[in-house]
């Protein structure tokens, strides 16, 4: 498994967006990473371990000026990128090979509900974005949101989505973090609006860890080289006690995330678990994931 992680990097170049999501649990912080620093670290750890795919997440990346031009660095380099996006900004020309990008748009339920949290009208925007991106034959999933009030209506979605696009494609439902993430992560914003965004219960939580696609996943496993757009870098993409930064050794970068695994494996009580870089934080799930293994034995 490891050995497959450390092939995969995951970059922050920006904390700030477009749009001013209630629920957003990111700070907007001012740091950028500019695209010199990110090539420069890409061809470093390149040297120690081959770099097959990226991904990318703010922030919204496509609202920096010159990240298309990255995009088309990378894939020079035969690199596959991902790139996590709200679909609001249309840079999808600019992109010289689609069929080696992975747009992961966020979409948080029905149209309603999507832009009472995003804005009106963004929810139209992001599904033009994806048909579009479609034809143009980028890889397409959906990273959704889900709390108390929208989860009774993922099937709904799912099929709407489906009629919409033509196809369905894979959705990863994401839990609104839970206040355990929100007051021990050290960028996160725990100034969001609960009403009608309620965070789900613990058997809400557990049912939909059990039956649904999800990250953090049930099993874990989410570790990677995460660089931020502090410069600071990461033992995932959720981390907040970091491994190093930007101008470390990458080969440092990897015996630290090496380290942190150790940890967890002398560590942890959970069984079926591929592992975690932070054994005592773990995204604020430990409880979720306990629960789960206590009913399943």
């Amino acid at each position: 498994m490891l050995s497959k992680v450390l092939h995969h990097l995951y970059i922050n170049p920006l904390e700030k967006c477009n749009l001013k999501c209630k629920i957003c649990y990111t700070r907007k912080t001012d740091p950028i990473l500019s695209n010199t620093e990110i090539l420069d670290f890409v061809d470093r750890y390149n040297k120690v371990e081959t770099v097959e795919t990226i991904t990318f997440c703010g922030g919204e990346v496509f609202a920096l000026a010159s990240f298309p031009e990255l995009l088309n660095t990378l894939l020079e380099k035969s690199i596959f990128l991902q790139v996590i996006t709200n679909g609001t900004l249309d840079r999808l020309d600019e992109i010289e090979n689609p069929n080696a990008v992975n747009l992961i748009v966020s979409l948080d339920g029905l149209e309603p509900y999507h832009d009472a949290n995003r804005g009106p009208g963004n929810f139209a925007k992001s599904i033009a974005f994806m048909q579009k991106a479609h034809k143009l034959g980028f890889h397409l999933e959906v990273f959704s949101i889900i709390t108390h009030q929208n989860l009774p209506d993922i099937d709904t979605f799912e099929a709407s989505l489906a009629k919409l696009l033509g196809f369905l494609p894979t959705i990863t439902y994401h839990p609104r973090k839970p206040p355990t993430y929100l007051t021990h992560h050290p960028v996160s914003n725990i100034v969001g609006e609960t009403d009608t965004f309620d965070f789900l219960s613990t058997d809400e939580m557990v049912t939909v860890m059990k039956e649904r696609n999800v990250f953090p996943p049930k099993d874990l496993g989410c570790y990677q080289i995460a660089l931020a757009s502090d410069g600071r870098v990461y033992g995932c993409c959720e981390g907040t006690i970091p491994i190093g930064k930007i101008t470390d050794d990458p080969k440092f970068l990897v015996d630290q995330l090496k380290a942190r695994l150790d940890v967890w494996q002398q560590t942890t009580t959970l069984h079926n678990c591929l592992g975690c870089s932070q054994a005592e934080f773990m995204c604020g799930i430990k409880e979720y994931l306990q629960k789960i293994q206590t009913e399943t034995v």
